[in-house]
C-alpha cells in the first residue's frame, strides 16, 4: 500500500541540539526530491556538517566563552625567554663598560699638573738627605702641594713619611739625653757609695748639674714629640683613606707612610706593613728602613738586629745616596756595643752630607777610639 504524502503528519523542525538523534530514526524508504517538494518543502535540506570536527569538550565551550590557546613546550615561551636573555645581555655589557671605565671617571679630576709632579719629586729627593733642614723644606714643599691639590694621594702619603722621619729624629734625641742621664745617675750612684776622693762631694754635685742640664734638654723635646705626633696622626688619617682601586705608585707611596709610621710607633701591623710595602715598592729600600726603626723602637733582641744590620749593610752598598741607611746602621751597631762600626758609618754620614746634625751629635757623644776595643756599656739608640 503506498504512503500518502499529501499530509504529513508534523511540521515542527527539529532543534539543533536534537539534530545527532534524528539520524537514529528507523531508515524509511528512500523517496526521491520530487516527492519532498510536492509534500510541501520547498528546497531541500541543507546538509549538516558532522560535529565529530571538534572534541566533546570544546562544543559547550566554544557557544558560551573564547576559546583558550595554550602555547606548547618550545612554542611562545622560547620567544619570551629569548627577549629577556637578550635584555640581560645588554644590561650585563653596560655594567661592564662601566666597570671597566670606573678608574678613569674616578680620577678624571685627580690628574697633577706635569709642575705638581716634579716639586713632589723634588721634595722625596730631598727626604733622602735625611737631615733636619732638607726635611724641613720638604715638609713645606709637600703642604703647599697638598693644599693646592687635595685629591694628590702620593703628596699626603709623603707628607706623612717626612713626618714621620721627624718624629723619629725626636726620638732618636730624646732617648739619648734619657740614656745620658741615666749614665750619669750610675757614676753619682758610685761616688757617693764610695765616697772618695776628698772631693768627691763637688763631683757628685758636678755630675747633678750635667743631670739637670740633660733635663731642661729634655723638656722641650718631649713638647715637640707630643706635637709632632698629633699633626701626624691626622695626616695619616688622609693616608689611609684609600678608595677601593688607584695606581700602582699610589698604593706604594700610602704602604710606605703607613710601614714607617707603624714601625716608629710600635705599632702591633708594624712588621706586616714592612712585608707589604717590599712587596709593592720597585725596589726594597723603605720596607728595609721601616724594619730597622720598628728593630729600634720596639726593642727587639740582638739575633734581630743583627739580622736587621745585614738587610741595611746590602741596601748601603746598592744605594749609597739614601742617608737614613747609615745612621739606622749606626744606630743599631750602637744597640750592639758596636762603636768602631757605628763611628764609620757617622763618619760616611757626615762625609756625603755635612748638614746632617743628628749624625754629628751622635759622633760628639761616642767616647774616644780605643785602640784595642771599642764597645759602650750603655747602647746608645
Amino acid at each position: 500500500m503506498p504512503w500518502a504524502t499529501s499530509a504529513p503528519t508534523s511540521s515542527l523542525p527539529l532543534p539543533d541540539d536534537a539534530a545527532p538523534f534524528a539520524r537514529t530514526v528507523p531508515s524509511r524508504p528512500a523517496v526521491s526530491s520530487e516527492s519532498l517538494l510536492g509534500g510541501g518543502l520547498e528546497r531541500p535540506l541543507a546538509e549538516r556538517k558532522p560535529s565529530g570536527t571538534l572534541p566533546p569538550e570544546l562544543l559547550g565551550a566554544s557557544k558560551s566563552e573564547p576559546a583558550m590557546i595554550e602555547y606548547g613546550p618550545g612554542q611562545g615561551s622560547s620567544s619570551t625567554l629569548t627577549r629577556a636573555l637578550l635584555v640581560l645581555a645588554v644590561l650585563a655589557g653596560i655594567g661592564l663598560a662601566g666597570y671597566l671605565a670606573y678608574p678613569a671617571f674616578r680620577d678624571r679630576n685627580t690628574a697633577m699638573p706635569a709642575a705638581a709632579v716634579e716639586e713632589k719629586d723634588r721634595a722625596v729627593a730631598l727626604l733622602r738627605r735625611d737631615d733636619a733642614a732638607s726635611r724641613e723644606q720638604a715638609i713645606q714643599s709637600l703642604q703647599s702641594l697638598a693644599t693646592t691639590h687635595p685629591k694628590y694621594a702620593e703628596v699626603q702619603a709623603e707628607l706623612a713619611v717626612a713626618l714621620t722621619l721627624q718624629l723619629a729624629d725626636l726620638n732618636a734625641d730624646f732617648d739619648r739625653l734619657r740614656l745620658q742621664s741615666e749614665q750619669l745617675q750610675k757614676q753619682l750612684d758610685a761616688v757617693n757609695a764610695r765616697r772618695t776622693p776628698a772631693d768627691w762631694e763637688n763631683r757628685a754635685n758636678a755630675l747633678r748639674a750635667q743631670m739637670q742640664a740633660l733635663a731642661r734638654e729634655q723638656e722641650p723635646l718631649r713638647e715637640a714629640i707630643d706635637a709632632r705626633r698629633s699633626k701626624l696622626d691626622a695626616q695619616m688619617g688622609s693616608v689611609r683613606a684609600a678608595p677601593e682601586v688607584e695606581p700602582a705608585a699610589t698604593v706604594a707611596a700610602r704602604l710606605k707612610a703607613q710601614a714607617l709610621y707603624a714601625a716608629v710607633t710600635s705599632a702591633p701591623d708594624a712588621l706586616a706593613l714592612a712585608q707589604r710595602l717590599r712587596q709593592a715598592e720597585l725596589s726594597a729600600a723603605w720596607s728595609l728602613l721601616a724594619h730597622a726603626e720598628y728593630a729600634l723602637s720596639s726593642g727587639s733582641p740582638s739575633v734581630t738586629l743583627q739580622s736587621v744590620s745585614k738587610e741595611l749593610e746590602t741596601l748601603r752598598s746598592q744605594d749609597r745616596t739614601l742617608m737614613r741607611a747609615y745612621v739606622l746602621g749606626a744606630r743599631l751597631a750602637l744597640r750592639q756595643g758596636d762603636v768602631a762600626t757605628a763611628r764609620t758609618l757617622l763618619d760616611e754620614t757626615v762625609a756625603l752630607n755635612g748638614r746632617h746634625e743628628l749624625a754629628q751629635r751622635m759622633l760628639q757623644q761616642l767616647p774616644a777610639p780605643d785602640p784595642a776595643t771599642e764597645s759602650v756599656t750603655e747602647p746608645e739608640p
